[in-house]
């Protein structure tokens, strides 16, 4: 449980970043997010889904709080002669969670599918005794 909360945590710096470097609009903005949930859980190999719904989760909630929460601040105090409520940001709430649970999903059955690193090779027994070796 401490590697999907510090997936998370990873997550949630990197999907903020990438949140304002590429600026989506309303119907695409979860893609950054999607994005970011997938590489985290393959490259921390989350391999069980709870783990990878945790990162998921983490990632998703913080990154569109903080992002939703700076959008929104640029309205404040302002005049809103354009400013309607249309389909997409209805159902943006919808898609962030079906996407939030398909990113878990793959990310997790990339990350059972990578190959495991080597095993160490056991130490080799040599005939020099202990008190002789220099290295």
């Amino acid at each position: 449980m401490d590697r999907s909360i510090s997936a998370g945590i990873i997550g949630i710096i990197l999907a903020v970043f990438l949140s304002f470097s590429i600026p989506v609009q309303p119907p695409l903005d979860f893609i950054p997010a999607f994005v970011v949930v997938i590489f985290v859980i393959y490259i921390f190999r989350l391999v069980t889904l709870k783990d990878g719904l945790v990162a998921s989760f983490m990632t998703y909630l913080f990154d569109v709080g903080i992002v939703s929460t700076l959008n929104y601040a640029q309205y404040y105090n302002a005049q809103f002669p354009g400013f309607t409520v249309n389909v997409a940001s209805l159902l943006d709430p919808l898609i962030f969670a079906v996407s939030s649970l398909a990113a878990a999903y793959i990310g997790v059955y990339l990350a059972k599918r990578r190959v495991a690193p080597p095993p160490k090779t056991p130490q080799q027994s040599t005939d020099i005794p202990p008190d002789l070796q220099t290295v």
